[in-house]
């Protein structure tokens, strides 16, 4: 039984890893969709371009940069929650490890 809840646990862990990507990805196509709209349609329609030239830069470097990092981002996180198998697997041995030396240290505190 204790296996059982043990695969249970970490089958609810992977779901809510895999539930917090898309969640992310939500909000991340969401804001970039609101400062391309912004940036692109109602700056311009309501006239609040500067004339400035360096303002331009600036605004135009920010609309392509925060995608571009908080992509990166996005990817990383997918790669976190997607991960290869040899992360998996090594993972699972460093568990059993620390679950091992845990016990050892356990029981020879007993006796």
């Amino acid at each position: 039984m204790d296996e059982n809840y043990e695969k249970y646990e970490r089958a609810k862990k992977r779901v809510k890893e895999i539930r917090g990507f898309y969640s992310h990805v939500r909000i991340y196509v969401l804001v970039i969709t609101l400062i391309f709209i912004t940036r692109f349609y109602l700056l311009p329609k309501f006239g609040v371009i500067s004339e400035e030239e360096d303002f331009i830069d600036w605004m135009n470097w920010n609309t392509y940069l925060v995608p571009a990092f908080w992509g990166i981002g996005l990817l990383i996180h997918g790669l976190s929650v997607y991960r290869f198998k040899f992360v998996k697997h090594w993972e699972d041995k460093k568990i059993k490890e620390f679950m091992e030396k845990e016990e050892q240290k356990s029981s020879s505190n007993w006796k």
